[in-house]
């Protein structure tokens, strides 16, 4: 539901499209920007029907059932939690067992798996398999499934469907959960310094302000920082988007990111690395940004909802809490990225019933709500929208405000190859081999030959 790149599990993210389309650059809609969905309604799916497909439900079967059920791997506490509700799935359903496999490098093994037929009936569908699974036949239509089950697409948010729905409405792909970013703070570390806490009217300049107040010189073991940022495009998207920019034409089909928009974005996400107020997380021993902020050596992180569980089991002692993402001075305005995936079925499952049977209990409302009660994600079903959870910790419900200004962190059919060059990019000026200008220009180009190749 997340894009995590310290961990191989979604992200994503988690709408949103944490969508794919052979075509689906742009998800148009209301709101849509240079080839990104804003929010979670009025999105359209560009992704072509597979020529082949079930087009009806298949009846329940006698005797004991085996799924083998796979996903990305993630965090200890998101791990245990998938299993949680997979023993309780069990319990309710005492005719259909479980065989869960928790993969790293989950895209490119399932990919692996599927090209080699070896596929799990049950696996994780992230929004950049859509497309390619979907047109191929890969996917077991839901459609049927849902209408005999009065399971209905209005139940969730339609952006969030939409990556995983072709252009004639089937459903191949029910989301199980989003997520967005927040700006993690830690309170302590802000206290210590004299530094006011994040408010809603922060800008960038409130920010950068604050991280060099914030960092202490120290040697390797005790220096502290402002914050830790990765060489990530599913970070700086978020300050592209408010600075005005976006990633691609609203067709898909050239990269728009090497603007005044874009360079002014990345030299404000890179200037933290290049002024010393920013640490790369494995400069601190860290495999990500979350746990450098576990470990106290930054005091902000640009983090979802997956990090509080994280913090909660493994970091119980930080005092943090969670603000939005600053304002875009010269603009006026914040950003977001948004990231989701779901669960779908092979579509030469053995078992496509018992398929359906976990499908639809993975993304119900049970199994939502102890996502959301675990701080872990948010939920797909509009139902939950308003759940308790939200007014007891307001700092999660920043989180899903970001919903109406999040983009879909999510570019079509090359999506992994715009993450990986615009990756490579931010990477090359935090670590002073080039500037904003040059390294956008080399990645739009090589995106730019991807898209029309």
């Amino acid at each position: 539901m997340k894009r995590q790149f310290f961990l191989p599990s979604l992200v994503f993210f988690v709408l949103i499209l944490s969508a794919c389309g052979g075509s689906t650059g742009s998800t148009g809609g209301s709101g849509s920007t240079g080839g990104a969905q804003q929010g979670l309604s009025g999105a359209t799916s560009f992704i072509d029907c597979p020529g082949n497909t079930n087009t009806s439900a298949a009846a329940p079967e006698t005797g004991t059932v085996t799924l083998n059920v796979a996903g990305a791997t993630s965090s200890p506490a998101e791990d245990a939690l998938v299993q949680q509700n997979l023993k309780k799935f069990t319990q309710t359903h005492p005719n259909i067992k479980v065989n869960w496999t928790g993969l790293a490098d989950y895209p490119t093994k399932m990919r692996a798996n599927i090209s080699s037929g070896n596929v799990p009936d049950v696996f994780y569908v992230q929004p950049q398999m859509g497309s390619e699974y979907i047109n191929a036949g890969k996917l077991l239509n839901l459609s049927p499934y849902m209408a005999k089950a009065g399971v209905k697409t209005s139940d969730y948010y339609e952006a969030l469907m939409s990556p995983f729905t072709c252009k004639g409405g089937q459903v191949y792909g029910i989301p199980k959960d989003w997520n967005t970013l927040g700006l993690f703070y830690n309170k302590q570390m802000f206290q210590s310094a004299g530094v006011p806490l994040p408010t809603d009217n922060w800008t960038w300049t409130d920010m950068q302000n604050a991280a060099k107040k914030l960092t202490k010189s120290g040697n390797a073991a005790t220096s502290t920082y402002g914050i830790t940022l990765a060489a990530d495009a599913s970070r700086w998207g978020a300050f592209l988007f408010a600075a005005g920019g976006s990633m691609l034409n609203k067709d898909g089909t050239q990269a728009t990111f090497n603007t005044t928009a874009g360079i002014k974005s990345l030299q404000f996400y890179t200037g933290f690395q290049k002024d010393g107020t920013s640490v790369l997380p494995g400069s601190v021993s860290s495999a990500w940004p979350g746990e450098a902020f576990g470990k106290q050596r930054a005091a902000m992180a640009l983090e979802g909802g997956w990090l509080i569980p994280f913090l909660s089991s493994t970091y119980p002692n930080v005092q943090y809490d969670i603000a939005p993402l600053p304002k875009d001075p010269d603009t006026g305005k914040r950003a977001n990225l948004i990231y989701t995936n779901a669960w779908g079925a092979y579509a030469s499952t053995k078992h496509p019933e018992a398929a359906w049977e976990l499908i639809k209990y993975m993304t119900g409302t049970d199994v939502q709500k102890t996502q959301l009660d675990a701080g872990f994600a948010l939920p797909t079903i509009k139902g939950l929208q308003n759940d308790p959870y939200f007014t007891q910790h307001p700092g999660f419900k920043v989180m899903f405000n970001a919903s109406s200004y999040g983009y879909a962190d999510y570019y079509g059919a090359h999506d992994d190859v715009i993450h990986t060059d615009l990756q490579q990019s931010i990477e090359s000026v935090m670590l002073g081999k080039s500037d904003a200008p040059t390294a956008l220009k080399n990645a739009a180009s090589k995106i730019n030959n991807e898209l029309q190749s």
